[in-house]
């Protein structure tokens, strides 16, 4: 009688356990399984570097953004700049204007005034010359003659004064000559020269402007000396 072998295969206790449960290993085959903790800061790691990627981002486009917006606060800063250059300019101009109406206005009223403080200017400097012409609009020269021999006898002026009508002569202005020289008064000079520096004062960079061009209270006369 033959006898049964029956081969039984032994039982491998391959497959492993945690201790919540989790299948560690499963016969030849380890299945990799991830703990609370380790799954909890794998997310953490994830989240900072999202979190890292989007800073980044928000800062270059943060810069990108103060970049666009300082380049259109300088272009706004220059455009107003150049604006208030002209607006200066136009005001200064404007001022040079009404003081020429203004002036002819006074000179008109008033322009022998303008010729006897001219005259007194000079007067006492001509003290020994034998004689001063003084040539004023004809509308003035009565009353300029009256007033300037009085003037004259007033100090001491031992020549002779002789007023003279001349119809080229403005209103205002004045010429006077002696024996070496002559000086003349006339208002488009003086406005001239008030408009040149106006100019200058524009023309100059506006860090080294004064608050307004300087203008003299008495513009120099112009010598004529023969």
């Amino acid at each position: 009688m033959n006898a049964l072998t029956t081969r039984h295969t032994p039982f491998g206790f391959d497959r492993v356990f945690a201790k919540d449960g989790t299948v560690l290993r499963d016969g030849e085959r380890v299945k990799r399984m991830l703990t609370l903790n380790e799954a909890q800061a794998q997310a953490d790691a994830a989240a900072a570097q999202a979190l890292k990627s989007e800073t980044a981002e928000s800062a270059r486009a943060a810069t990108e953004a103060l970049k666009t917006l300082s380049g259109r606060i300088q272009a706004i800063l220059v455009r107003m700049d150049t604006e208030s250059e002209a607006m200066r300019a136009d005001a200064a101009r404007l001022a040079v204007a009404a003081a020429r109406q203004i002036a002819g206005a006074a000179l008109s009223a008033h322009g022998e005034e303008a010729v006897l403080e001219c005259a007194r200017s000079i007067m006492d400097d001509l003290r020994a010359e034998p004689r001063i012409a003084v040539r004023v609009t004809p509308e003035m020269a009565d009353i300029i003659a009256e007033r300037l021999y009085a003037e004259a006898e007033h100090r001491g002026f031992e020549g002779a004064v002789v007023v003279r009508a001349d119809e080229e002569v403005a209103t205002g202005d004045c010429v006077l000559e002696w024996r070496s020289g002559s000086v003349e008064r006339t208002a488009s000079d003086i406005e001239t020269r008030i408009a040149e520096l106006v100019e200058r004062w524009l023309a100059a960079p506006p860090e080294t402007r004064a608050d307004a061009p300087p203008v003299e209270d008495e513009p120099s006369e112009e010598l004529k000396h023969g």
